[in-house]
């Protein structure tokens, strides 16, 4: 199988920062990989372009993934900056983005060829084309990239159709779907509508429909059509959202944040970390695997903050509760193991503060302040002893 790698220049994100911003270690965005693979499903090779979280080489973190349909609309600057946006304000977890550039859109959009009143015809190959989405390219993006076990699917306008039929065609090839502007009159679908959602067996599964306020009418008519439908009679797992951008049009550019902040509702912390809020937002967090089937990490450079407040205040056992936390949450931080060897050093534990001193040498060899903070502990020790 032939693949193609070559590197080119990502355009620049919007350099918009969390409160905590000063805390946070300064990224430049990676560039965008263009990269392409043979489909034996299409009998043709598949272009497709990849964008990684700014932190995704120093993170070491497995991610989940955005599959783009139309990736030659949708794959943009702006698409991406406002995903990226979203993400830094911590409103949805961050995603490895998969553009799936289009070689003849007409065929990949419906399974079974259409014809309008003019003679011309779309779709033919849905059905291939997802097997090549489903079969070939998220198993060669899983192989090339660190990638959590939670998938996106997205289409616009017909491709939101495309989305919608892999829902019910292959449930597994993604968790949730988002098709915008999806025009869902194709008359097979129309047909089996009520019977594909009664009978869906695809297990825990989400859509959401978004659409303009001055969308196309056949557009807003059938996507409202199909939220009843699963409203009423998808078996449990099913979910469907749908949301309407205010005076937005066909596609509208926001569509597809919006999408994400629907399907992500309730992931944003929106309590200041505090020690009376620490239990609480600490069971959020950790809940939202369980809940989105994403995992999530409070802030690092909050929970230093608050350790370090913590320390201040003479409240050593918390503060371990929270430094301990944050060391378990970020395994490769070796500032956060220093930190946390001084909580121990400080509540008078100096072999347990030598141990994560050892550690953050471990994690970063050379450290300055691991490697003098341990030969403190080892002259404490020493006279301790003596």
């Amino acid at each position: 199988m032939a693949r193609r790698t070559s590197l080119v220049l990502a355009a620049a994100l919007l350099a918009v920062g969390r409160p905590s911003v000063e805390a946070q270690t300064f990224s430049l965005p990676i560039p965008v990989r263009v990269e392409s693979l043979v489909s034996a499903a299409l009998g043709e090779p598949r272009e497709y372009w990849v964008s990684v979280p700014d932190r995704y080489n120093e993170s070491g973190e497995k991610y989940p993934v955005l599959y783009m349909m139309d990736g030659d609309f949708n794959f943009n600057s702006g698409v991406l900056g406002g995903v990226r946006h979203a993400a830094w304000l911590e409103e949805i977890p961050d995603f490895i983005i998969v553009g799936i550039k289009n070689t003849n859109r007409s065929k990949d959009i419906f399974p079974e060829e259409i014809t309008y009143p003019d003679g011309s015809k779309d779709g033919g190959r849905a059905n291939q084309f997802l097997d090549f989405v489903r079969g070939e390219l998220i198993p060669r993006v899983a192989k090339s990239y660190r990638t959590a076990d939670y998938r996106i699917l997205l289409g616009t306008s017909n491709t939101g159709f495309t989305a919608v039929h892999a829902l019910f065609r292959n449930p597994d090839t993604a968790n949730a779907y988002i098709a915008v502007s999806a025009t869902l009159s194709v008359p097979s679908f129309q047909a089996g509508r009520e019977n594909l959602v009664g009978t869906f067996k695809g297990g825990k599964r989400d859509l959401v429909l978004v659409m303009g306020e001055h969308d196309l009418p056949t557009v807003v008519s059938h996507n409202g059509l199909l939220k009843e439908t699963i409203a009423i009679k998808a078996p449990l797992g099913l979910t469907c959202r749908l949301r309407v951008i205010a005076n937005g049009e066909h596609v509208p550019p926001d569509a597809l944040v919006e999408g994400l902040r629907a399907l992500f509702q309730g992931w944003k912390v929106t309590r200041p970390l505090t020690e009376s809020s620490f239990a609480e937002i600490r069971a959020q967090v950790d809940g939202r695997l369980e809940r989105f089937g994403v995992p999530g990490r409070i802030d690092e450079a909050a929970l230093k903050g608050l350790g370090e407040t913590l320390l201040g205040e003479k409240k050593f056992a918390k503060a371990l509760d929270v430094l301990a936390y944050r060391a378990a949450s970020y395994p490769r931080s070796a500032d956060a193991q220093v930190d946390l060897g001084d909580a121990y050093r400080q509540s008078g534990s100096r072999d347990r503060a030598r141990e994560c001193y050892t550690r953050a040498l471990v994690l970063a060899p050379g450290h300055a302040a691991a490697t003098t903070r341990l030969k403190e502990a080892g002259t404490e020790l020493a006279r301790s002893v003596s």
